[in-house]
């Protein structure tokens, strides 16, 4: 079976191992939880991170985030250059392994590949919002209609 990933690589994306170390190192230098105690937080908020990049936040979006744990910690509010330092450090690697973890089930077969259908997404929208007359009617109107409207 084909694979991106190798055991003895030398860094954690290519071995396939999971961001959450990287992730909570990253956590506990920048807020100084460095102690065994500080472990189930920064799992939680390493965890919040890559949930928040798999749902598509951007690093912006994280800077809002770690802007709520340092209220939540009552610190003073840091300048924005290291908070935005993190913020991408900590997009960048969620965002490594789960591209990572799609190509690796892309090429396990996983993933079925992505196949345009050939009609248009103004006729699939119609067929599926319209009743049968007004389908009939959005047909006769479209008909000859050769625009580059994009397809479904």
């Amino acid at each position: 079976m084909a694979t991106i990933t190798s055991k003895k690589a030398n860094n954690w994306v290519d071995r396939g191992e999971a961001p959450g170390p990287t992730l909570e190192r990253q956590l506990a230098h920048f807020f100084g939880r460095h102690e065994d105690e500080h472990f189930s937080w920064l799992q939680d908020h390493a965890n919040a991170v890559l949930g928040m990049v798999a749902g598509d936040a951007t690093e912006v979006h994280v800077v809002g985030y770690l802007r709520s744990i340092e209220q939540e910690l009552g610190e003073p509010r840091r300048p924005a250059m290291p908070m935005r330092i993190l913020a991408v450090a900590l997009w960048h690697i969620a965002k490594a392994a789960l591209v990572r973890d799609l190509a690796e089930r892309v090429l396990r077969g996983d993933i079925p590949p992505n196949d345009p259908t050939s009609g248009r997404l103004s006729h699939w929208l119609a067929a599926r919002l319209l009743t049968s007359e007004e389908l009939a009617a959005f047909e006769r109107e479209s008909d000859g209609d050769d625009s580059d409207e994009p397809t479904a």
